[in-house]
């Protein structure tokens, strides 16, 4: 029994020498896996996820990486590797690619033959409202192409960069018009032309989205966070151009023109807010304001990301658009009190409601795909960021540079205009700081600004000066 019993036990020790053996085998074979924060199923899988951790931003090894996770693919990692260079097939292929996504791709596109025709009109002493109409059809779809154009070149960039290039050539078309009239000295159209743009955002493009997103699904959530920020600097806004307002009406300033100084004080301290807001938007608190990641969408972003100009064919196409832009706005504020007289509207009115629709038409449609899409935290960062683009920014910078040349323009909007903005900042702020969207609240904002058109379509401005003499 003995020599049974020695037996067994050295079967059993020649057993577990052998599972060591193998376990060791195992984890010598495992080692290549090691180095890969997350071991893929499959050990073909090794090199990709090894070559993640260097791959950098925007690397090949970061595409590879990306590509497999979204579906092992090796040939979408080839795909995205020939889109990183546009003159991959040719110079003329690059032509062709790029001529037809500028002018064929957007259905705003059919209104650039108004352009030719604002040209003629112009060239050949037409009727200042046909210049005026013309030239404002015309602006709609170069401002939309614009911004095609800055994302593209944002490609090419760091994120926090490209987000500060979408920022600045967002609103460039008001901008561009702004300078022009502030030339003309129609300061007032200065004025209530970036208030009207404000007014439109917040009001008919949310109210819009809210409304056909409302009507596609019954709730739509978002991060209440990045919209209670958001607010919180509107109301910023609100207040730096209601102190001159308020010592204007009140003759409770220390001497004239306070108000002036005021504004141009205030303007550039808004200017420093607006850059800390970028700073926490697009650098330290990006989480706040990052839509939802959806793994139903990743081929639309990828269409989205897709490198279609290039550095070169982006900085050429900005400059030539932008001076198509420049071109018609000054036809446009040149028009524009003509165009008034003959319609027999108030040119504030036209400053105020029509010149701001047509401007923000590219973003309106933006903003109702994003919310029929269901996605509300890119709807609200087009309505909602464009609208503290202008306060914070577009106003503050042209206060600035009338100050570097000595023009009267203030942020004096008046009592009428002033009120408008508060009650539209409160509005909105109360909507949506509740986190969730349906379609009455898109109805109540529209109407909202319907019932504002209506008040500036009577309103008159007697008292002060529209035009510089």
């Amino acid at each position: 029994m003995s020599s049974v019993e020695a037996a067994e036990k050295e079967a059993a020790a020649a057993r577990e020498l052998m599972a060591s053996a193998n376990a060791r085998l195992e984890r010598l074979s495992a080692t290549p896996v090691a180095i890969s924060s997350e071991p893929p199923p499959e050990p073909v899988y090794m090199p990709l996820s090894g070559s993640r951790p260097n791959g950098g931003n925007g690397g090949g090894g970061r595409a590879a990486a990306d590509a497999m996770e979204e579906g092992g693919d090796s040939g979408k990692v080839k795909e995205k590797k020939e889109l990183a260079d546009p003159f991959a097939d040719g110079f003329n292929a690059y032509v062709k690619r790029s001529i037809n996504e500028l002018l064929f791709t957007s259905q705003l596109n059919w209104l650039l033959l108004c352009t030719p025709l604002a040209f003629f009109a112009k060239a050949t002493g037409g009727s200042d409202v046909w210049i005026f109409t013309y030239s404002l059809l015309a602006i709609a779809p170069f401002a939309e192409r614009l911004s095609f154009v800055t994302e593209q070149l944002a490609l090419h960039t760091s994120e926090v960069f490209g987000g500060l290039l979408n920022a600045t050539f967002g609103n460039v078309t008001e901008l561009i018009v702004s300078l022009f009239a502030m030339k003309e000295g129609l300061y007032r159209i200065v004025q209530v032309s970036l208030l009207g743009s404000i007014l439109s955002n917040l009001l008919l493009v949310l109210g819009t989205a809210f409304l056909v997103g409302g009507i596609k699904h019954p709730e739509q959530r978002y991060s209440k966070t990045g919209q209670t920020v958001s607010f919180s600097v509107l109301l910023l806004a609100t207040m730096c151009m209601a102190l001159p307002m308020v010592l204007d009406v009140t003759h409770e300033a220390l001497e004239e023109g306070s108000g002036l100084l005021v504004s141009r004080i205030t303007s550039c301290l808004m200017l420093v807010v607006y850059c800390l807001y970028l700073v926490f938007q697009l650098h330290t608190h990006t989480h706040i304001f990052d839509p939802p990641d959806d793994d139903d969408d990743d081929d639309d972003e990828e269409e989205e990301e897709e490198v279609i100009l290039g550095v070169s064919g982006s900085v050429f196409w900005l400059a030539v658009i932008t001076v198509f832009i420049a071109i018609l706005s000054e036809y446009m504020v040149d028009a524009i009190r003509g165009a008034a007289e003959s319609l027999h509207v108030p040119d504030l009115f036209l400053g105020t409601i029509i010149i701001p629709i047509v401007g923000n038409a590219a973003e309106h449609a933006a903003a109702i795909i994003f919310a029929a899409k269901n996605k509300m935290e890119l709807s609200l960062g087009i309505a909602v960021g464009s609208a503290v683009q202008i306060a914070l920014f577009v106003l503050p910078l042209c206060i600035v540079i009338a100050w570097a040349i000595d023009a009267p323009l203030s942020m004096d909007m008046h009592p009428f205009e002033t009120v408008v903005q508060l009650i539209t900042i409160l509005i909105v702020g109360v909507i949506i700081q509740t986190g969730e969207s349906h379609w009455l609240a898109g109805v109540v904002l529209m109407m909202t600004y319907v019932m504002i058109s209506v008040g500036f379509f009577y309103h008159t401005d007697d008292r002060y000066i529209v035009a510089a003499p």
